[in-house]
């Protein structure tokens, strides 16, 4: 059941099923054809012999006219209707054209306008009188095609098509003439023709079976290999990947698709990984603390302000491991765009003024000088709650790696679609190795203290960033020191108010 329901068979099933349907319309129309063209010559034959006939009988008659006029009779008063010479003529032409090689296989014979056979070039019973509808048609100026089975001395049955046409005179019907021809080369060519397209048609479609099935085990070859690899691939073993063929087709496109996919969950499962790595030290130093002076206060008995002062410690490594959960669930929900946000029309330049006038109390006791500079036209679309918490996450990281009596310089400038909002610090720099690895969770420079974060900021600042259709990039800046750029569009997405319907009337989201 399995090798039924495998693509190979159901392509090759169908192609031969496309294929006999194919040739059985192509045979029939063909058969049709080759009928219609066979019968049209033979119709052709009859028309030409039926008027060399009546052409050949006049001729006679007209030179029986002229010995006659010879006589002393009128030529004119002579008629071929009712008279006994042209009786005899018509016999005596059918005599001497009897074995004439133009009417081989043909039956003439000739009939008066009563439908009586007066001259026949063969004796056939059968045919030996017109048949009441084709005379009737006749005798009105028609001519007139049939098909007549007939018997003759050996015994064998045939097919003739006959053509009766009628041969006027004074615009009156003077004798009839039909001629008669077999159709057994007809009927032979088609019945061959049959038998022909009856016994290739089989081998045609098993022959195109075969081609079909060794042309899909080839074609499919590509695919078994990739399924092979497929199922060796584990969690262990994330960084195998497919062979590539070395065919341009949708074969090579399917693995790089696989290709690209295993990529992606490999980076996924190891920034999986190093989270829950990262996540397990960060919380194992608080936990070990708090189990640490737990354990020492309880080996003997203590006074209230030894209790007191292991209760408050105690108390900050719990608001540190919260901290450490929210900025997280925090992460997880900007990430995943499950988070709300109050998108609304903002002035980006005052937004960052605030921020940065927060920003001084860490700067002052350092002895840092923070500058900051705005151009107008630096609106944007987004939440204010939490652009405040990406610019104050980038300055507070800026103000912890400047050394005292450094700078901080913060810029905000309108670049076409964008707002522009660059922090250059003078501190130490980042080095450049470790610059793709800036916003990934728990990162710290070195020289970052433990009282100084947990590594998230950077994270969450680049999750706010893209959550608002924006993005942040680090990069060294000139002279030594970390610069960070952060752009945000000018303009909301292009949504439907859900009160007016109109475009151009925002909407909190």
């Amino acid at each position: 059941m399995r090798v039924l329901r495998s693509v190979r068979v159901r392509i090759i099933a169908l192609y031969m099923a496309i294929l006999l349907l194919s040739l059985t319309l192509f045979s029939f129309v063909l058969f049709r054809d080759l009928e219609r063209m066979l019968n049209d010559d033979i119709d052709k034959l009859l028309k030409s012999r039926a008027q060399g006939v009546a052409d050949s009988v006049n001729t006679y008659w007209e030179a029986e006219k002229l010995e006659v006029a010879g006589g002393g009779i009128m030529a004119r008063s002579l008629s071929k209707i009712g008279n006994a010479n042209f009786v005899k003529i018509a016999q005596r032409w059918v005599m001497d054209r009897t074995d004439d090689p133009e009417l081989l296989g043909i039956i003439v014979q000739i009939f008066d306008v009563k439908g009586g056979q007066i001259a026949s070039s063969k004796t056939v019973p059968e045919m030996d009188s017109l048949p009441p509808d084709v005379f009737r048609s006749v005798l009105l100026g028609g001519k007139r095609f049939d098909d007549f089975p007939a018997a003759p001395a050996s015994g064998n049955p045939v097919s003739l098509r006959a053509l009766t046409i009628p041969v006027v005179e004074n615009q009156r019907v003077a004798y009839i003439v039909r001629v008669l021809g077999p159709l057994t080369s007809l009927d032979f060519l088609l019945r061959d023709f049959r038998l022909i397209v009856f016994i290739l048609f089989p081998i045609a479609v098993v022959l195109s079976g075969v081609v079909g099935s060794i042309m899909a085990r080839v074609t499919l070859r590509p695919i078994n290999r990739m399924i092979e690899t497929i199922h060796a691939i584990t969690g262990e073993n994330l960084r195998l990947r497919l062979t590539l063929p070395e065919s341009k087709d949708e074969v090579r496109r399917l693995a790089d698709t696989f290709n690209d996919m295993l990529a992606r969950l490999e980076q996924a499962f190891t920034s999986q990984r190093l989270f829950i790595e990262d996540l397990t030290h960060e919380l194992k130093t608080p936990l070990a603390v708090l189990k640490g002076e737990l354990e020492v206060t309880l080996k003997r008995m203590r006074s209230a302000r030894e209790y007191e002062s292991v209760l408050e410690s105690s108390l900050e490594e719990i608001d540190r491991i919260i901290r450490i959960v929210e900025d997280l669930l925090v992460l997880a929900r900007l990430e995943k765009g499950v988070a709300a946000l109050d998108k609304e029309d903002l002035e980006a330049g005052e937004l960052v003024a605030q921020c940065v006038e927060d920003i001084r109390v860490l700067a002052e006791p350092k002895g840092i000088s923070v500058r900051f500079e705005s151009k107008d036209g630096t609106n944007v679309w987004g939440d204010s709650v939490r652009l405040r918490q990406l610019f104050l996450n980038v300055l507070d990281n800026a103000i912890k790696y400047t050394p005292p009596g450094g700078e901080v310089e913060v810029e905000v400038v309108r670049e076409v679609e964008w707002v522009k909002i660059t922090v250059r610090d003078t501190g130490p720099g980042i080095p450049e190795k470790d610059l793709p690895r800036i916003f990934g969770r728990f990162f710290r420079g070195q020289g970052h203290g433990r009282e100084k974060g947990f590594g998230l900021g950077l994270s969450i600042a680049k999750a706010i960033a893209e959550a608002h259709g924006g993005r942040i990039e680090v990069s060294i800046a000139a002279g030594g020191g970390t610069c960070f750029d952060m752009f945000l569009p000018i303009r909301p997405p292009a949504r439907f108010s859900a009160v007016s319907g109109d475009p151009s009337v925002p909407r909190k989201y």
